[in-house]
């Protein structure tokens, strides 16, 4: 039987020169989730994207393009070099149908390793390369270092069918495996063997950035046997490097989450553990000889004394408990603080490197200083309202602002809602419907007068939209989306069975509902319209937006196809559509873009006057404010933590983030209350507003 193997994980991110402590982009691990395919349930996956030649696009697109191919490869069956060969296709195709719209290009390189048992896949298409230490040899890959043509291939979203090259080793415990860019290659191979073969992983990586140039893009990884302790990083390797974590691969049982790379809180702990016993030896040392003193022992022979015996066996009990309990209490705290510490000093230092990068390095720019956000978020989690991390954090969002032009605003918050996942919500008056797709519930709060609070007592549950109500005949599935039906006054929620409920404000505990018609068709529907009594459901699965007519008052026949012919667009992407009061279509792609319709023919729309390309770097939901007085788009991006907000034509008008940034990591959803000047936005299980004007 093979042995069971972990994974110490360490990354290295040189830009313009300077080490950033964040990880690289495109750098993911990931262990088979609770829900992987059958076969892949013992895997873990590694893989590195980064950009190809002079197409640099956002960093988030290079995460999102890592967290895809892990998802593809574990939603996948069958063998893992059939299963890497699809996740290359899927992204290809992706890139490709994205490149031949017309919008600006882009090209990414992939390496990716798959760990099953002690068997390790490495994979690659563009111009990744990895080397891989086993015994002192070091094995490149997909070639020897010196042949250019043979380690320069084609990226992703350059043609039709991805040049993937592939190979397999057996791992033994002590091998080695770097993923890197192209500089990698360059490396001296008698200096890099040197390196690679250092004492840890951590060594490793030291040494890889003192070999480094003005930039590298590395992850570093060191299989172990699960009794290998985790690396101490050296003080140097922490300002340089991220210091590794350990990542579980087991053969016979799943794997535990991987650990975010950082500290190492288990080899600290360990640590103190064994000073503080060291301690707590010396201190009882000390108190026995104090004992002694204070009560000596009888003279031998002579009589003995209660008090001395008792009061020294209660001693003898007493001290050692009182000794452990303060040297865990102080170590407790101590250990708590020297990790507060050593995260300020690493947000310290990569905002020294963010403020070393050139002014005309941009993207540079932008990067480091939401590196330098990321650990100051990593710090507060330990200590929050800390001074210097708020100045360091003014400081960022100060240059990002400048940069992206940002309007930061203070959240306040509306209402929250237990164990909740909120994902939609709608605004009729100064009722607010929010859908929790957690626990698949509808629920209606009433707004105060000024739109900032929530009328007491008016939070509820709509009965008949939540899984497995029963409403007449029917019982009710999980709930896709909800809207607001303008013609009917209702509220209406469908359920991934076709069943259509409507629910007038006035009587929420009595509704009705309607089995549509050939919900067989549909593939994966995740969001629904009313217009002018017709319903429309965005199914990205089967690539189209279906029509449902209405007839007296009900949908009595099949749905139509709103994309029609051989020339159907690409909503394999699409997360969200609108309709305007002229019934024109916008469909909002994960990728930022937005396409508009009409009868299913495509018309023109263009984002313009942004301050960054590409204008929105990734999306997750729309609303269109339809008010006459202000009509336009919001688009949110939960990556960036932004709202963007366009004219209906496209022009920006403006993109709004939190003072605090972490009220936004979940966001999912906005609507905008012109009267007010306010925007509702879900994030978690939490509504917050903003006010539009500063």
């Amino acid at each position: 039987m093979p042995l069971e193997f972990e994974a110490l994980v360490g990354h290295l991110y040189i830009v313009g020169g300077r080490s950033i402590s964040a990880a690289p982009p495109g750098a993911l691990v990931e262990v088979a989730p609770k829900k992987a395919a059958r076969g892949r349930e013992l895997d873990t996956f590694f893989t590195l994207v980064f950009p190809s030649g002079d197409v640099v696009a956002p960093s988030k697109f290079y995460e999102q393009m890592a967290a895809l191919g892990a998802d593809r490869y574990f939603s996948g069956t069958g063998s893992v070099t059939a299963g890497l060969r699809a996740v290359f296709a899927s992204l290809n195709d992706n890139l490709m149908e994205h490149n031949s719209s017309g919008k600006r290009r882009y090209e990414a390189n992939m390496l990716c390793a798959v760990l099953r048992d002690d068997e390790l896949i490495v994979a690659r298409v563009g111009a990744g390369v990895a080397v891989v230490q086993q015994n002192g040899r070091l094995l490149p890959f997909p070639a020897e270092f010196g042949q250019d043509e043979a380690l320069f291939g084609p990226p992703l979203g350059v043609q039709p069918v991805p040049d993937v090259k592939m190979a397999k080793y057996t791992i033994i415990p002590g091998t080695r495996l770097v993923l890197g860019d192209p500089p990698l290659a360059d490396l001296d191979m008698d200096k890099m063997r040197e390196v690679v073969t250092a004492a840890d992983i951590t060594a490793v990586l030291a040494g890889l950035k003192d070999l480094a140039a003005a930039s590298a893009t590395l992850v570093a990884v060191e299989f172990v046997t699960p009794e290998t302790p985790s690396p101490v990083a050296a003080p140097e390797a922490e300002s340089t490097a991220q210091v590794p974590a350990l990542v579980e691969a087991p053969v016979a049982a799943p794997a535990a989450p991987a650990k975010e790379p950082g500290p190492s809180v288990e080899v600290r702990a360990r640590k103190g553990l064994r000073t503080a016993a060291l301690g707590g030896a010396r201190a009882l040392q000390g108190t026995s000889h104090l004992l002694d003193r204070v009560m000596p022992p009888p003279v031998e022979g002579a009589p003995r004394r209660g008090l001395r015996a008792l009061t020294a066996t209660g001693l003898a009990v007493l001290i050692p408990v009182a000794i452990v309990i303060l040297v865990l209490v102080l170590w407790l705290s101590g250990t708590g603080e020297s990790e507060f510490e050593l995260c300020v000093q690493e947000a310290t230092r990569t905002g020294q490197v963010a403020r070393g990068i050139p002014s005309n390095d941009v993207t540079g720019t932008l990067a480091a200083w939401n590196a330098v956000i990321l650990v100051v978020d990593r710090c507060n989690g330990i200590r929050p309202n800390d001074p210097t991390l708020q100045g360091l954090t003014r400081e960022a969002q100060g240059v990002i602002d400048a940069l992206s032009r940002i309007d930061r605003r203070d959240t306040l918050t509306i209402t929250s809602f237990p164990n909740a996942a909120l994902t939609q919500v709608i605004l009729q008056g100064l009722d607010l419907y929010v859908l929790d797709s957690q626990n698949n519930w509808v629920y209606r709060v009433t707004l105060t007068s000024d739109g900032r609070g929530v009328v007491p007592n008016t939070q509820q549950l709509i009965p008949a939209m939540r899984r497995n109500a029963t409403v007449g005949e029917f019982r009710v599935g999980d709930i896709v989306d909800i809207a607001w039906s303008a013609e009917t006054t209702q509220i209406v929620a469908l359920d991934n069975k076709g069943l259509l409920i409507s629910c007038s404000p006035r009587f929420l505990q009595s509704c009705e509902a309607q089995q549509l018609l050939a919900p067989e068709r549909w593939v994966r529907p995740v969001a629904i319209m009313l217009w002018q009594g017709r319903l429309y459901i965005l199914d990205p699965g089967a690539n189209q937006v279906w029509r449902y007519e209405p007839s007296g008052g009900t949908y009595a026949t099949v749905p139509n196809e709103y994309f029609a012919g051989e020339s159907r667009p690409p909503l394999q992407a699409a997360v969200d559509f609108s309709i305007d009061d002229k019934g024109n279509i916008y469909v909002l792609s994960n990728s930022g873009e937005v396409t508009k319709w009409r009868g299913g023919v495509a018309t023109p729309f263009a984002f313009v006057n942004f301050p960054s390309d590409p204008p929105i770097p990734s999306a997750d939901s729309m609303f269109l404010n339809s008010d006459p007085t202000a009509q336009g788009l919001y688009i949110v991006s939960r990556a960036s933590r932004t709202i963007y907000e366009t004219t209906l034509a496209g022009t920006f008008n403006a993109s709004y983030r939190a003072f605090k940034e972490a009220d936004f990591t979940l966001m999912s959803g906005v609507v905008a209350d012109a009267g007010q000047g306010l925007m509702y936005v879900l994030s978690g299980n939490s509504v917050f507003a903003i006010s539009k004007q500063k």
